[in-house]
């Protein structure tokens, strides 16, 4: 084959780059949960700090790495005298980043991830039928630029099989990038990065060289204790801390797998094929894969998945597309087959179910249509008639009337909101926004749910204890309980003290070893 021929045969998968992207723009959307990074990136380029509430150190978002990409690309159009973009900015430089991830994502899948152009058009495909891929392809959330690292680990890892430090050296970086992106996806890469350890002939070396490629988790980790006071977001606080059964969190974690079997049979069916034939065939290193996938899916159980469909999935998706598909598998012949069925068992129901179209656009008219039983939902079906980038062309369809400028003093306005999102960057920086289910506020999150037998998955509302409200409102401590009182106390040097005395370095390590404890 000469090289006219060989480029000719590598370019066959474009029509169907060409439709995955063509099915992104159509399906283009910004989640409500995105609001919440906006008010921050807006707190951060306007200089009071990547906060969500003024004048309290809380970190409200998962994504660091996202959230700072963001930051720097709004910062930048911001010095643009005549900005095109607008007050919409944050709104649609978020689509753009996302979609530009996500066709560079399919770009280093097609290239270096498919051995075949047969492979490409097969990945290309399920990617686009993938009802929780394309979803969040866009979203507003982590998700594409998650992919994007996690694709361009195997694709390095891939087509560079001289085992090197320098290989290991950016393995272990872009892990570390996608665990700042999101930090429980260092899962799935954690087996592996201990298998090419191994592997290596000088550990300590080794050794060495991991932990330099982990530089830059390890420094957001350090600059969030030091900056936040803890090392994890202050979502994972009030989501995780619940007093909500194991085996009662299992329990939603496998509706949460039953409802992506039901909306989007496509994308679990390819994980577990991966699952099994890794097993089975795979090397090594697949099999390591495989082993931080496993216990990715357990994570999910764990947690008890997630109130956003699929959206926990999709990560998993690309390692089992990368690992099926480079080398492919020789699979049995009634593979292929029980993979075009499960397609058109996914696939049909958009021309079937009245009120879906093939754009997925749907008409918000009876709220069990996008939300089941068990609290889970169709988010980007919920959310299009709104936040659908075609539906708002002329502009973003949530934005702040005003200048970003801070000017609240005590009396501070507080406001209680149901979601964070929009209704809290709506509001801007001169209102403190308190949301029942306590994603931005550090007491909170410390408290007992209201109800340990309703809740929602990821709404879980805490309480809110008597005289909160004015202790924010006025700056001074009025908490009745006595014991919640004092926690706030040392709660508040952390959040909001100086950062550099000696007293905060002392309670945020008191904070952390749990020498307080508020009693569920």
């Amino acid at each position: 084959m000469n090289k006219t021929q060989h480029w000719l045969e590598r370019l066959i998968p474009l029509p169907f780059f060409i439709w995955y992207m063509w099915t992104l723009v159509q399906t283009a959307w910004v989640s409500d949960d995105a609001f919440i990074t906006f008010r921050s990136i807006e707190n951060f380029i306007h200089g009071y700090g990547p906060i969500f509430n003024i004048g309290e150190r809380v970190q409200t978002f998962t994504h660091p790495l996202w959230f700072l990409l963001q930051s720097l690309a709004n910062w930048g159009i911001g010095l643009w005298r005549d900005n095109p973009l607008g007050s919409s900015r944050l709104y649609y430089m978020n689509i753009l980043l996302s979609a530009a991830a996500s066709g560079v994502t399919m770009l280093v899948f097609w290239f270096w991830g498919a051995v075949e152009s047969k492979n490409a058009v097969l990945g290309l495909v399920v990617f686009t039928l993938s009802k929780a891929f394309m979803d969040y392809s866009t979203s507003g959330l982590e998700n594409p630029l998650s992919h994007l690292l996690i694709a361009a680990f195997l694709a390095f890892h891939l087509t560079h099989k001289q085992n090197n430090f320098s290989r290991l050296y950016i393995l272990s970086s872009l892990a570390a990038l996608a665990a700042t992106n999101r930090a429980d996806l260092l899962l799935i890469f954690l087996p592996a990065l201990f298998h090419l350890f191994l592997a290596s002939p000088a550990r300590l070396k080794a050794l060495i060289v991991l932990a330099a490629g982990f530089l830059p988790f390890i420094l957001w980790e350090a600059f969030s204790v030091f900056y936040y006071g803890f090392p994890f977001p202050n979502t994972a606080t009030a989501k995780l801390n619940t007093g909500i059964s194991l085996m009662r969190a299992a329990q939603q974690g496998g509706h949460y797998y039953l409802n992506s079997l039901t909306l989007d049979p496509i994308t679990l069916f390819v994980i577990f094929s991966a699952v099994i034939f890794c097993l089975i065939k795979g090397d090594a290193f697949k099999k390591a894969m495989i082993s931080g996938m496993l216990l990715y899916l357990i994570y999910i159980l764990y947690i008890g998945g997630d109130f956003m469909s699929g959206r926990y999935f999709t990560p998993l998706l690309i390692v089992s597309v990368f690992l099926l598909l480079n080398p492919g598998f020789h699979f049995p012949k009634i593979y292929y087959p029980a993979l075009a069925l499960v397609i058109a068992i996914g696939i049909l129901p958009i021309y079937l179910i009245p009120g879906r179209d093939p754009e997925f656009i749907a008409n918000v008219s009876n709220l069990k249509d996008f939300v089941d039983d068990h609290g889970i939902s169709d988010e980007r079906n919920f959310y299009y008639g709104q936040m659908g980038f075609l539906k708002n062309l002329d502009g973003s369809p949530a934005t702040y009337k005003g200048e970003w400028v801070y000017q609240a003093a005590y009396p501070i306005q507080v406001e209680q909101v149901g979601t964070l999102g929009v209704a809290g960057y709506r509001l801007g920086p001169n209102v403190h926004v308190l949301d029942r289910n306590a994603l931005a506020d550090p007491l909170m999150g410390h408290m007992p749910l209201e109800d340990k037998e309703n809740w929602r998955i990821g709404h879980y509302r805490h309480i809110i204890p008597e005289g909160y409200i004015e202790t924010l409102t006025t700056g001074e401590n009025r908490i009745a309980d006595p014991a919640i009182a004092r926690f706030y106390d040392k709660l508040r040097i952390v959040v909001k003290g100086d950062l550099w005395k000696r007293e905060r370095f002392i309670e945020i390590w008191n904070l952390n070893t749990g020498k307080y404890e508020i009693s569920h």
